[in-house]
């Protein structure tokens, strides 16, 4: 999806481009808040692991994760992207950091902390 998106996106950057794929969340995390990155995953659990939310209070970092019940296709997940990418970047640029909001498949967002 990443590759997609870099194509009509000079500013898209997938996690693994820059780190092993064995970073913990917390060092890319870390990195950013400090580079002032949005984020967008798939980890319904970044919400509740404790070392991921010290990292995203502590960093300033502006979270956006994908809700779904269960797992998209890609097709699927190209397609959200598509739909919220420009209304996440607004509000990731009008929204005080730290912060994660829930994006539905609808394309609905729900602040969750």
């Amino acid at each position: 999806m990443a590759d997609a998106i870099k194509r009509v996106r000079s500013d898209v950057v997938w996690l693994e481009d820059l780190f092993p794929d064995v970073t913990k969340d917390p060092v890319w995390l870390q990195q950013a808040g400090e580079n002032r990155w949005l984020v967008i995953c798939r980890d319904k659990k970044v919400r509740t692991r404790p070392g991921e939310l010290a990292a995203i209070r502590d960093y300033g970092v502006g979270c956006f994760y994908l809700t779904q019940k269960r797992d998209g296709t890609r097709w699927e997940y190209l397609k959200l992207l598509a739909l919220t990418l420009d209304e996440m970047v607004r509000v990731y640029a009008s929204t005080a950091r730290p912060f994660i909001f829930g994006v539905s498949r609808e394309g609905q967002f729900r602040r969750v902390v």
